[in-house]
């Protein structure tokens, strides 16, 4: 095989493992489907809307809409709206406040307050964590999507759960179990040493102390056997774990395992149903991921240029990644909704279907760059990912394939010269580029002699 060609065939493997993020919507700056009449309230919110004061907190996805919550800043007319997943409009889309504007009445108590953490459920419910204000308590909005978006339950925590006090309590993310009979929510309180937890089938709420801790960013694990709750500690990188078996005792407390440290603050975790976390991070900008059913090892899966707080992202029941981004430079604020299939995707691999994409795709397929981001992208689907221990394998068995004089060179032996191309030899020192940059590391202690 010609440098060249084991060039294309490292790059194959380099961006089979990148997430194929598209773009579905961008925005310049949001604007809102205000009503029509002659509401003068509605008219006085709208006048003082200022659309650099928008920052998208938390994100779900039911169906063929996308739910998202609002940080309550001045002059923000909706803390829950909506917006369609795909539309025949070129413009992206207005945000609706959810279910109407009628439920969106600031220092009315009847009405949401402040949107936090949200889920949807496989029933097609939308669980909305609201944090409430100086004036009304934290409660968990139950929506039902298949009903017309009616209000099924509204749960007002009781102040020995979550204080009545504002300055006491700071709801912040709410995650879903479901069993047999019934869903558990698991929610954060970044002011109190506890895991909140409620039950729709009691319509009942209590608190699991955690002494000495406390957490902001939750994610749940059920596709497996020891159910688990992952905690991201509250002004911390620390990452720790719970069973879900040990939250049901009302009023007990729980054991939290220590799982291993982030390089940053996360504020958002997701686990998908292959069991990998994907994780935001305070003051910067890239995503990370790690696969629970290994041992803890963070790696880079998706980044973008300058910004601030710039993710929400969720995962639909087709494996979807629904995911916002916010580039803020000194001149303009860009928000774009991006999307990416990483749910389910099998682990089977083989150099012959690496080959034959590649084949297939010469002289047709465009590799870009988006100047948001620094991940090398393809613009088609992408083939299944491999996992770092079959990467290594894989580059091995090619390695060794070359031709009969191939050699595999380990650092520690004398470095002799190569009639690779420079190009190639830059493909191994890059290939970071892939969702698991530990291959790209792992690729660069490695040289091939190839002679012919």
């Amino acid at each position: 095989m010609s440098p060249f060609l084991a060039a294309i065939f490292l790059l194959g493997l380099c961006l089979a493992n990148a997430v194929n993020f598209s773009t579905v919507y961008e925005w310049d700056k949001f604007d809102f489907v205000w009503p029509s009449g002659a509401d003068t309230s509605i008219g006085q919110i709208k006048d003082e809307y200022k659309p650099g004061n928008v920052y998208l907190s938390y994100m779900a996805v039911f169906g063929e809409r996308l739910f998202l919550s609002l940080d309550t800043y001045s002059g923000i007319p909706a803390t829950l709206v909506w917006l369609p997943t795909s539309g025949n409009s070129t413009s992206p889309p207005k945000l609706a406040p959810f279910p109407s504007w009628h439920l969106h009445k600031k220092d009315n108590c009847d009405f949401i307050q402040a949107a936090k953490g949200m889920k949807t459920d496989t029933d097609g419910r939308l669980w909305v964590l609201d944090d409430g204000n100086k004036k009304c308590p934290g409660k968990i909005w139950i929506f039902n999507l298949l009903n017309h978006d009616t209000t099924e339950r509204v749960h007002q925590f009781p102040d020995t759960v979550v204080s009545n006090s504002y300055i006491r309590r700071e709801l912040r993310e709410i995650v879903l179990e479901k069993t047999p009979d019934d869903y558990i929510a698991y929610i954060t309180d970044a002011k109190s040493e506890n895991i909140v937890v409620y039950s729709r089938k009691t319509d009942k709420s209590w608190s699991i102390k955690t002494p000495r801790r406390k957490w902001e960013s939750l994610a749940v694990s059920t596709n497996t056997e020891a159910k688990q709750l992952y905690l991201g500690r509250y002004g911390s990188k620390e990452l720790y774990s719970v069973s879900l078996s040990e939250l049901k005792n009302e009023g007990g407390s729980a054991a939290v395992k220590f799982i291993g440290e982030w390089t940053h603050q996360p504020y958002r975790m997701l686990i998908d149903s292959a069991n990998v976390m994907y994780t935001a991070f305070y003051s910067w900008e890239h995503i990370s991921k790690w696969n629970i059913s290994q041992p803890f090892h963070e790696q880079r899966l998706h980044e973008v240029g300058r910004a601030f707080w710039p993710f929400t992202f969720a995962l639909d029941t087709n494996g979807t990644f629904w995911m916002t981004q916010r580039n803020q430079s000194v001149s303009a604020i860009r928000h774009k909704l991006l999307k990416a299939a990483v749910s389910k995707r099998s682990n089977l691999f083989s150099t012959s279907a690496v080959l034959t994409t590649l084949a297939e795709t010469s002289g047709q397929q465009q590799i870009t760059t988006e100047s948001s981001t620094s991940s090398l992208r393809v613009e088609s689907t992408p083939p299944p990912s491999l996992t770092t221990g079959e990467a290594q394998n894989l580059l091995g068995v090619f390695f060794i394939n070359l031709s009969p004089q191939s050699k595999l060179i380990g650092k520690t032996q004398p470095r002799p010269q190569s009639s690779i191309s420079l190009p190639f030899l830059i493909l191994l020192q890059t290939c970071h580029c892939v969702a698991e940059p530990e291959i790209g590391k792992n690729a660069n202690l490695f040289q091939a002699h190839i002679d012919g």
